[in-house]
């Protein structure tokens, strides 16, 4: 069993799916404390002006407290989803893909939900489905596992990895300083790294602007392209990217 653990983000970038193509075992890390002007309630966009670069899309929240988990945060009653989709709409006659990506993002938040984190698994969960995704999903706080004493934050992994009887764990590169090594080795689970491979593609008459949501990757991308460069950037074994081994087509 190889296992990704990741808080569920809104409409994250590609190589949040570039991880969870490389594992068959996905965690939605959701019983922690929510951090303020991060990825769970927000993600990036285009801006209309090029020189602005990106703008924020963002699930507004109905009021949460400093020690707030993510499990804890309720969504406002607004209308954010027409908000995000006026955003996107200077794309329209500019994206060639603007409606079939529109078609994702309604899919993916047409929800009764106002749970800020069972909504986000919900909408991930359709998205890994959309994107030919299919690994074992687990939610942390659902599961109920004793993970016994967590001494420090790279231990979290660790015993979620041992709860699931795990023989590898792969954590985005940015995050390596988290881990001790000799503890996944004392525990007989592999511990990896994952980089994304984040590949320029034209976004209309304008400079490239990476890691903006996979949303922006739809739009300019469609969706056979979409899973081809969410399959590009999957961690393989042997320490090749996905796009280079010998069985990919």
């Amino acid at each position: 069993m190889n296992v990704g653990i990741m808080q569920p983000y809104f409409f994250p970038y590609l190589g949040y799916f570039q991880l969870m193509a490389s594992v068959d075992t996905w965690v939605f890390f959701d019983d922690i404390q929510f951090v303020n002007k991060g990825w769970v309630n927000r993600n990036r966009i285009l801006h209309p002006d090029p020189a602005k670069g990106w703008q924020y899309m963002t699930v507004p929240l109905a009021g949460k407290n400093r020690f707030d988990r993510i499990t804890d945060i309720r969504m406002a009653e607004a209308d954010w989803r027409g908000k995000i989709r006026g955003q996107l709409s200077f794309l329209r006659k500019r994206a060639p893909y603007y409606e079939q990506a529109l078609s994702v993002f309604d899919h993916c938040t047409d929800q009764s939900e106002h749970n800020l984190a069972r909504f986000l698994v919900e909408s991930l969960r359709r998205l890994a489905e959309v994107l030919a995704l299919s690994p074992t999903f687990h939610v942390q706080s659902d599961a109920h596992w004793n993970l016994g004493p967590v001494e420090h934050a790279g231990q979290w992994a660790l015993r979620i990895a041992e709860c699931l009887g795990a023989r590898s764990y792969l954590n985005p590169a940015g995050g390596a300083g988290l881990f001790r090594p000799e503890e996944f080795e004392a525990s007989g689970i592999a511990l990896a790294f994952h980089e994304p491979v984040l590949e320029p593609y034209p976004q209309g008459q304008r400079p490239f602007v990476p890691g903006l949501s996979i949303l922006d990757v739809l739009m300019w991308n469609g969706l056979d392209e979409t899973r081809r460069m969410v399959q590009a950037g999957r961690h393989c074994p042997d320490g090749q990217t996905g796009a280079n081994r010998s069985d990919m087509q």
